[in-house]
């Protein structure tokens, strides 16, 4: 593009190597080729940005770190530029008096609660892809984590936002106060929104103190049934675990076969549970949870160390690398949320679709709060397989809603997921929601062809 150099100081591209690399994410999803990308690396070079974007009748797709599993970040028209954020990456405050830890969009997330460890502080929303995920990116897709069953999602602690709008205005929203009622909370509306109403700069986040003691248990069920019921009982019984992951049979065989991390490989679930706070308190707790999982048949370990526990939750984590290493499959990845009494019928009724069809289905995630992450592996390279594939994920969404869940928990809806929105939502909602794009974004320039 001849007229890059009017933006002069703005690390920008339109060379075929670099525009191909933010072409795609992690999910299944194809896009286009942007005709350029930027990487700007304070608000200012945003601005610029977006009013150069603007003037070239350029469609605006922000980025994070391309981790998500949506589509989300995928240009649809080859008429984009990409404004990648991955070097806004300072932790500008760590306000320890307040508990508010203020960041630009790129720090990741992992990094962040690493440098909040040093203050004895801890921000609870951990992605398994806390290692190269970024914070603007959780905030795009409301992401969640293992420790959402007890302290909630990324909305639960974002203070502030400062956001670019799609005529280059820079707006603040929210603020530092815990208590705060001053008309319509706007805030509210960019959390989840996947770019398509502005472009984050800056997040300000409430953080809490570390727990004092975390006890972490193992616990295997012969029977998927039992571990569903295990679930409900433990959370109906009044203890909130800091997390309930859970793994399928197949999930387990193909992490071992990858990674030999010595988990049980004759199970049909595997539940990684943790305890936190006052030692006493949690004991308590552990001893209970393991009374009710012996009485639906569950085999209990206790992870006495920071190395053992450590080596679980790596386990855990390597998950969707180890399906990635799969050469001749392909994963159509979903994620759904059913409420918690609901998740045994769910877990068997996607078991029940997996052998009807023959196509292998590994299920993990956090049962904890009801959102299991679905990997449908259908064969490379064949197309009427694949098909089957989508015609599946049809079907458990559908059984989602019927269950009164959600088609997504924390990975956003983004272009894989819009062929089924109007299972979930009704024309009104549709409209209304279109409305408020409108009122931000009234050129349609900002991440367009995202959601609806």
């Amino acid at each position: 593009m001849k007229d890059l150099n009017l933006i002069n100081g703005i690390d920008i591209s339109d060379e075929k190597e670099d525009l191909v690399c933010y072409s795609y994410d992690a999910s299944y999803g194809k896009g286009t080729i942007p005709e350029v990308v930027a990487w700007p690396k304070n608000t200012e070079e945003i601005v610029r940005i977006v009013k150069w974007a603007i003037n070239r009748g350029l469609k605006i797709v922000p980025r994070g770190a391309g981790t998500g599993m949506a589509g989300g970040t995928i240009p649809v028209n080859s008429r984009s530029i990409v404004i990648s954020l991955e070097r806004m990456n300072n932790v500008v405050d760590i306000n320890t008096r307040n508990l508010i830890a203020t960041v630009e969009p790129g720090v990741i997330n992992g990094d962040l609660q690493k440098e909040l460890l040093i203050h004895e502080l801890f921000y609870p929303p951990d992605p398994a892809s806390l290692e190269y995920c970024t914070i603007g990116g959780n905030v795009s897709t409301n992401a969640g984590g293992p420790r959402a069953i007890k302290y909630g999602v990324t909305r639960n602690y974002v203070m502030e936002l400062e956001v670019i709008l799609s005529n280059g205005n820079v707006l603040s929203l929210g603020g530092k106060t815990v208590k705060r009622v001053v008309g319509y909370e706007i805030k509210e509306l960019f959390i989840g929104s996947e770019g398509t109403l502005g472009i984050i700069s800056k997040v300000s986040l409430r953080v809490l103190p570390q727990p004092e003691e975390v006890i972490t248990l193992l616990i295997s069920f012969k029977n998927l049934l039992d571990a569903g019921e295990f679930i409900a009982k433990t959370i109906g019984t009044g203890i909130i675990p800091r997390t309930l992951e859970f793994l399928d049979s197949l999930c387990l065989r193909m992490i071992e076969e990858n990674r030999e991390f010595g988990l049980p490989a004759d199970v049909e679930a595997l539940l990684l549970v943790e305890v936190d706070g006052e030692l006493t308190s949690i004991k308590r707790q552990a001893e209970k949870i393991v009374d009710i999982a012996r009485k639906f048949r569950g085999e209990t370990q206790i992870a006495t160390d920071y190395y053992s526990k450590e080596n679980l939750w790596h386990a855990r984590r390597s998950i969707s690398p180890c399906i990635l290493k799969m050469k001749d499959k392909e994963k159509i990845n979903i994620d759904i949320t059913v409420p918690i009494d609901n998740l045994p019928r769910m877990l068997l009724s996607i078991k029940e679709l997996s052998q009807n069809s023959g196509i292998p289905i590994i299920s993990f995630g956090h049962a904890g709060d009801g959102n299991i992450h679905v990997n449908i592996l259908v064969t490379k390279g064949d197309e009427e397989y694949r098909q089957k594939g989508f015609e599946i994920a049809k079907k458990i969404f559908e059984l989602t809603v019927g269950f009164e869940g959600a088609i997504s928990g924390e990975h956003g809806i983004g272009i894989t997921k819009k062929p089924y929105i109007e299972i979930q939502l009704t024309r009104q909602h549709l409209e209304l929601m279109k409305a408020i794009k409108r009122v931000f974004d009234p050129k349609e320039v900002m991440n367009p062809g995202k959601i609806f």
